[in-house]
């Protein structure tokens, strides 16, 4: 083909020619079709998960509290979908009484768990499940709306497990391992963003993935699922709807208990009509590199257990003394995310305790679940680099965070200003510090295989995820931003060649909200 760079394979060049359209694209135009919808399967089995409300039986951890534990750190919810007892599980208000919400558009969630570019969310959630005494094995779909699971096929999914993650038998004991199934919906938000949205798709997979791996003590996590077994498995479409990753866990079921999978193909769902519309409009490079992946033709990336610390790669230290960081402070991440949110201000204040803290965790230096620590030793996760502006206990500029030590080293970058961005207002971009996720750099960003990107993106996303929990946890603001120029960013932080800003969390210490505003609810019938 004429437009394929010369010398390098044609796999690789799907990357660099996607990379391109995303330079080149102009200001999205709003989309003449209708909105986003939820996903739901009408007339399929509904199992209703329990709420921990106020009132409420603490969860136990098993069975369908479990499931409902986990999922329960997806959001998205919009205020006007929620029914009582889920908004009063979150604002800890009795289902009772009043209930109220922060007063923001009626648009906008109480809870972002997952950022989503536009809040158009393009995640999915099934459950593969093994069996136990509350809910029968089968495979199910997540309505996150409503909260509960639609049955789609009945049956252990244990064959069709194996064959989509190899064998998922426990030889110690013969336990069988259920999993949760994490798809995206790519071109739910490309209207909006055009050939960029694919990218801020992936990424809040990779958020909704880090969130699912706080929450669980025991998983094993993939970044590199068949996607023709998970498309057989589901009954999805692969152009419209593909899986990119598949959390194990453990369960009470055993090697050949339970019924025979059902091979009926799951019911029709409904609320993909934005999807198919925009997929026809969507950016040929963006639907070209979403192809390359779903043939599953293209080799993945695998995290070495023990593989070299990534820190090893990084580039030598300066001759600048580094700054060593106060002693980590043990935080829950978990409870952090009831109350995660994306700032719509930040203000100074941000101690360097507080900055030492965010990057441990999210940086990799303080994991909290066995399935996170192995995230962070993958060959492609990136690396945290800092634009300080307004840190007290830490002279302003650029610095690389070094997970290994937990140091921060002083960069050769034009620090501290942060770049320019047409997102938000100038008054949230120079308050504090701005953290960038970067990739880098062998090979660089251009030069990955399609999976390799997918999969660099995905981990991005859990590090965005793990930033925002422990602001949370701190006490500071975050909101990530993807619109910046990477460009400058290099150049102000300093990056060496190959090196590639991803994305931006900008940090400070939170502003006053504005008061309370009564919510109408609609008690989980609607299908926004």
């Amino acid at each position: 083909m004429a437009d394929e760079p010369q010398g390098r394979p044609g796999q690789e060049s799907v990357v660099e020619r996607y990379l391109s359209a995303v330079r080149a694209q102009t200001a999205a135009a709003p989309s003449s079709y209708p909105p986003p919808r939820s996903k739901r399967y009408p007339g399929s089995p509904r199992t209703p998960l329990p709420w921990p409300g106020p009132g409420a039986a603490p969860l136990t951890g098993a069975g369908l509290d479990r499931i409902s534990a986990l999922l329960l750190g997806y959001g998205p919810r919009r205020v006007e979908t929620l029914t009582s007892a889920g908004l009063s599980a979150l604002t800890g208000t009795p289902s009772s009484g009043p209930v109220f919400a922060r007063a923001l558009p009626a648009w906008f969630t109480l809870r972002w768990s997952v950022p989503s570019g536009g809040a158009y969310y393009p995640g999915e959630i099934y459950v593969a499940w093994t069996g136990s005494g509350e809910l029968p094995a089968g495979v199910y779909h997540y309505d996150h709306v409503h909260h509960c699971l639609e049955l789609l096929r009945a049956g252990n999914p244990v064959a069709e497990l194996d064959r989509l993650l190899g064998p998922t038998t426990n030889p110690a004991d013969r336990s069988r391992c259920s999993a949760l199934l994490l798809a995206c919906r790519p071109w739910k938000n490309s209207g909006k963003y055009r050939a960029f949205g694919y990218q801020l798709g992936t990424i809040d997979i990779g958020v909704l993935l880090g969130q699912l791996l706080t929450s669980t003590q025991a998983g094993t996590v993939h970044l590199a699922p068949d996607p023709r077994a998970a498309d057989d498995l589901l009954g999805l479409d692969g152009l419209v709807e593909s899986v990119y990753a598949v959390i194990e866990l453990p369960t009470s079921a055993t090697v050949g208990t339970g019924t025979p999978p059902d091979l009926t193909p799951p019911p029709d769902p409904v609320g993909l009509a934005n999807d198919r519309l925009a997929l026809a409009d969507a950016d040929p490079s963006a639907v070209a590199l979403h192809r390359a992946i779903s043939t599953g033709g293209d080799a993945a990336v695998r995290a070495d257990p023990h593989p070299p610390d990534n820190g090893a790669a990084a580039p030598p230290p300066p001759t600048t003394a580094p700054v060593r960081l106060p002693e980590v402070t043990p935080l829950d991440l978990v409870g952090a995310a009831a109350g995660r949110v994306s700032a719509s201000d930040l203000a100074p204040g941000l101690r360097l305790g507080q900055l030492a803290d965010i990057l441990a965790y999210a940086g990799g230096h303080r994991a909290t679940t066995t399935a996170l620590d192995t995230l962070s030793r993958h060959p492609l996760h990136p690396s945290l680099w800092c634009l300080v502006n307004q840190v007290d206990g830490l002279p302003p500029g650029a610095y690389r965070y070094d997970p290994r030590q937990h140091l921060l080293w002083p960069s050769a970058g034009t620090g501290p200003q942060a770049p320019t961005t047409n997102v938000v207002d100038r008054r949230m971009a120079t308050a504090g510090v701005t953290v960038f996720v970067v990739a880098g750099g062998d090979p660089p960003v251009a030069d990955l295989t399609p999976a390799a990107f997918r999969q660099l993106h995905l981990l991005t996303g859990a590090v965005v995820q793990l930033t925002a929990l422990a602001c949370q946890a701190v006490g500071a603001a975050a909101r990530p931003i993807g619109g910046f120029s990477a460009r400058d960013a290099a150049e102000q932080l300093g990056l060496p060649h190959g090196h590639t800003p991803v994305v931006q969390l900008l940090l400070g210490a939170p502003k006053p909200r504005a008061g309370l505003l009564a919510v109408a609810l609609t008690e989980g019938t609607s299908d926004a």
